[in-house]
């Protein structure tokens, strides 16, 4: 009985100081971010699961999911390119793309002030960041204008790209085969009506963009599962299909080339390095675990563009077909040939519900793009209302978007011009792909060096109270290795390529000023390199198991890496397993 009395009162002790620790412990989480910046985000509002999970889906599909992921496919050998692809998902987009998440979630705040957090001399980085997600926004909205025509077009009988897709394309969308050299107006229509949709949607809080997100990202679901099931009985269907995962040509996995348009097309995908993932984790609970959610949109999004893909080569397939051509050669006329030029010339095919499957294939375009528009325009207003509640100042949500929005539709008025989409295209490749790599290499590194593998476990035990990064050895991998080595290798490569081979030769203008614009941006990463001051994280305990909570409460970077933490310091060593929960007080010489 004595022994039992014993083992009970332990048990009961055991118990009330776990409960003490996990109340430190959650004051801590959410004291955090107004500790960092002078309380920038103690206003911020909070997301449910299903906000916050279906806004990251929204975002990572998007139309690259459709037209791009189908073009590299094709061009790169069918399943070794799949192959391939699925390599670079798992190695290097995913594990970056979740580290994002992680990191939001720990500090409760945007991208910019995020980095700042982490150190002050990665402002540059987060300035950068800001740039490219501003300057890719303004293009990303005319790519998803491009499809209102379309849609009102589908609406008519006859279709009006009935005589000659390819014409109806450059001429009466583009204008780059008019008289007419300056703004086209139904791009500014087309674009205008858009940066309002995006605006009101941003502008009125995240329980309207929730609901407005929970429809554009079952719509597009609903429709590319319709799409599949109608386009399979289409004549030479087959062929397409067979095309696509019957083929594999192991020789090019060899080429170079491959892995890096397979990367690059993982990287557009899934979008790691605009800072987005870490301003919309920033608005989740504190106690959701981003493992699992991370899994669940990186599998969402890959099986969406797997399985969108069935539906564009049966087309492709019909399209070769009747043409009396090879696959491979209708399937080599990518990008946003293949959505406007191609798939729109195979719409007749499909006789009484042309119309129909024309409205449901666009408007399945419409929404993805949106989805994506909606997270950049998010990440832009967030950052803009952290630095000024960091100041002090305090702005309705409308108003900062609306801001927002004007700039990037002054911005994004050149894409609207008959040589739009030509700019648009340089644009994209020097920016939202040679920059971005650049950006996800430079965060890498700073997450390496100054955030740490032991405080990303910490923050996801932290939330979860046991998970840890899984599998062990792949995650380190992919952390001290695979990112930053392959993104730094894949953006020298393009460079260089862009240097040697011209990226649009027959305009030398518009590809100068592309390489102007990338010069800017690199230009601003390195803002604020000179800074020695010490970022603002807690310090971890030299297990990694707990933050360090400092006498100044201010923790030093150094101590999450092992330094020595000074001397007669006393500390307070908290576990984040709440199964080992426990409080020791300790002094150090």
């Amino acid at each position: 009985l004595a022994i039992y009395r014993r083992v009970v009162k332990a048990q009961k002790a055991k118990l009330s100081e776990s409960a003490r620790s996990r109340s430190q412990q959650g004051e801590e989480r959410e004291n955090r971010s107004s500790n960092f910046e002078d309380g920038a985000s103690s206003e911020r509002e909070e997301w449910s699961y299903s906000q916050y999970l279906f806004g990251l889906i929204g975002y990572a599909i998007g139309l690259g999911n459709v037209w791009r992921f189908c073009y590299v496919i094709a061009r790169d050998g069918g399943a070794a390119a799949l192959l391939a692809y699925m390599i670079c998902f798992v190695f290097i987009a995913t594990p970056l793309f979740m580290y994002e998440m992680i990191i939001g979630q720990y500090l409760a705040l945007s991208a910019l002030p995020a980095w700042v957090a982490i150190r002050p001399r990665w402002i540059g980085l987060g300035l950068s960041q800001f740039l490219m997600t501003f300057i890719v926004q303004s293009y990303y909205i005319m790519v998803v204008g491009y499809t209102i025509p379309y849609i009102v077009g589908s609406c008519e009988e006859p279709l009006p790209w009935l005589e000659d897709s390819e014409t109806y394309w450059f001429s009466t969308i583009l204008g780059m085969r008019g008289v007419s050299s300056g703004f086209q107006w139904k791009l500014v229509a087309s674009y205008v009506l858009l940066a309002t949709i995006i605006w009101a949607s941003i502008a009125f809080g995240k329980d309207l963009l929730s609901k407005v997100t929970y429809v554009t990202v079952v719509a597009p679901v609903l429709l590319v599962v319709i799409l599949v099931v109608r386009t399979a009985m289409l004549p030479g269907a087959g062929a397409g299909v067979l095309y696509y995962i019957g083929k594999f040509e192991a020789s090019k996995l060899a080429d170079l080339n491959v892995w890096a348009r397979a990367l690059s097309q993982c990287m557009f995908s899934l979008s790691p390095g605009f800072g987005t993932a870490i301003t919309m984790s920033s608005y989740t609970r504190k106690t959701e675990d981003l493992y699992k959610t991370a899994i669940v949109v990186s599998t969402v999004n890959t099986m969406f563009a797997v399985i969108a893909g069935f539906a564009i080569f049966a087309m492709i397939g019909n399209i070769a077909q009747s043409e009396g051509e090879d696959v491979a050669t209708v399937a080599s006329r990518g990008g946003q040939g293949l959505a406007f030029i191609v798939i729109a010339s195979a719409m007749p095919t499909f006789n009484e519900a042309a119309n129909a499957m024309s409205v449901m294939f666009f408007v399945m375009l419409f929404t993805l793009g949106l989805d994506s528009a909606f997270a950049w325009a998010e990440t832009l207003t967030a950052t803009v209302e952290d630095l000024l509640l960091q100041r002090g100042i305090k702005r309705p949500t409308w108003q900062v978007s609306l801001v927002v929005c004007i700039g990037v539709f002054l911005v994004g008025l050149p894409y609207t011009t008959a040589k739009g989409n030509l700019i648009l295209d340089v644009v994209d490749n020097f920016i939202g792909s040679n920059f971005l790599l650049y950006v996800c290499f430079f965060e890498s590194v700073v997450i390496i060096f100054d955030f740490g593998y032991r405080r990303l476990e910490h923050a996801l035990a932290e939330a979860t109270g046991k998970r840890t990064l899984f599998p062990k050895y792949q995650c380190y991998f992919s952390f001290y290795f695979a990112i930053p080595v392959v993104c730094l290798g894949l953006f020298l490569y393009q460079v260089y390529s862009n240097i040697t081979e011209g990226y649009l030769p027959g305009y030398p203008r518009i590809e100068v000023a592309g390489w102007i614009l990338l010069a800017i941006c690199l230009a601003v990463s390195l803002l604020g390199l000179w800074k020695c001051g010490k970022g603002t994280l807690p310090a971890l305990d030299n297990t990694g198991r707990g933050p360090r909570r400092s006498v100044g409460g201010d923790g030093d970077n150094e101590e999450e890496r092992g330094g020595f933490h000074g001397a007669g310091s006393s500390v307070e060593l908290i576990s984040c397993n709440d199964s080992h929960s426990h409080s020791v007080r300790a002094s150090e010489a």
